[in-house]
């Protein structure tokens, strides 16, 4: 039997040539220990295991991570601010210093390239150039973009990315952005990581499935971080609103969606396991479907091993072999088309 297949499709790494800049723009408060982001009221943490690559990939290999989908997102709208750069060089920039970085680790680390799907015909050609010339197998994007003006995922001007996706057949990780919606009034006790970033996740993604997104691009395949936020919530609300119906609504607050809101989650959306709750998992499993569910385990800024999201797949579950290999690999094998483990 060959080895165990273990693909963690959300797994963070900062290493500092990434956030060299960010130091002289006074964005990262090297007096804190660890190191400190703090960006227009919102603090994020710089552990070790976020910024040493060395040590975070010993850890993955340590707990039996086979591939390592490492994803940088969430930063671009502040990357953007602090750098003064526009949204599609700052993606530039980001992926390739990505593809280099990652050059000794071809076997193990497979990026998501990472762009701004507003950007139209400029978000669609470095897209091209992630999967053709750096050899990324996906692409990820941030669940909305501002920190002032708000943009979402489902207005025309991402229409020309879509296209490109759907025709592609790219899958595209949804990740929430660092200054969620609603971030500033949560900028205390973690809560715009707590609430702010799931329930920005269940807009993000409501907003495209009630726009007729899914129905104009149908072959669309998103993974959602967190268990779906608080997107696997609301889904039976969006079923009973569809179900109602909108007579009497202004033209503009009907929905515009041809089907029922949870075939579209069954069909185009995939979500991670990070959550450490195996009800939620559970849940997660019934709403999407077996199929649709991956390990995902946010290490990095989360300084917590990957083998604690493993035990719960493998211990606490009560899963199948079979099932317990399609979520911790095989489901996102075929997603990615990832190869064997090295």
């Amino acid at each position: 039997m060959g080895k165990r297949m273990i693909v963690d499709v959300q797994n963070h790494m900062l290493p500092l040539e990434f956030i060299a800049e960010a130091f002289g723009a006074g964005i990262i408060d090297t007096a804190a220990m660890p190191p400190m982001f703090r960006w227009r009221g919102i603090s994020m943490s710089a552990p070790p295991d976020f910024t040493d690559v060395e040590l975070h990939l010993k850890v993955c290999r340590e707990a039996g991570v086979t591939h390592v989908l490492a994803h940088q997102g969430m930063l671009l709208t502040v990357a953007s601010e602090v750098l003064g750069l526009s949204t599609v060089e700052t993606a530039r920039r980001h992926n390739e210093t990505v593809a280099r970085l990652i050059e000794p680790y071809r076997d193990f680390v497979f990026p998501y390239g990472y762009l701004r799907p507003h950007d139209g015909k400029a978000a669609v050609k470095e897209a091209e150039r992630c999967i053709a010339e750096f050899g990324f197998h996906g692409l990820g994007i941030d669940a909305s973009y501002g920190s002032t003006g708000r943009q979402f995922l489902h207005t025309p001007e991402t229409y020309e990315f879509w296209e490109f996706v759907n025709e592609r057949r790219v899958p595209v990780y949804v990740h929430p952005a660092m200054l969620a919606y609603g971030w500033e009034f949560m900028d205390c006790y973690k809560l715009d990581e707590t609430v702010a970033r799931p329930n920005e996740t269940a807009l993000s993604v409501s907003l495209m499935i009630l726009s007729g997104l899914f129905d104009r691009f149908p072959q669309i395949r998103i993974i959602l971080a967190h268990m779906g936020g608080s997107f696997t919530m609301c889904l039976p609300r969006l079923q009973f609103a569809h179900r109602l119906g909108y007579e009497g609504f202004l033209e503009y607050q009907k929905a515009r969606n041809e089907r029922d809101p949870m075939e579209y989650a069954r069909e185009n959306i995939y979500v991670d396991t990070m959550g450490f709750h195996p009800p939620g998992i559970r849940h997660a499993i019934e709403v999407y479907g077996i199929d649709h569910v991956l390990l995902g385990t946010d290490y990095g800024p989360l300084p917590i091993s990957p083998k604690e999201h493993i035990d719960i797949i493998t211990g606490e579950m009560g899963l199948s072999r079979e099932e317990q290999d399609k979520i911790l690999g095989l489901n996102a094998k075929e997603l990615f088309d990832l190869p064997d483990p090295a």
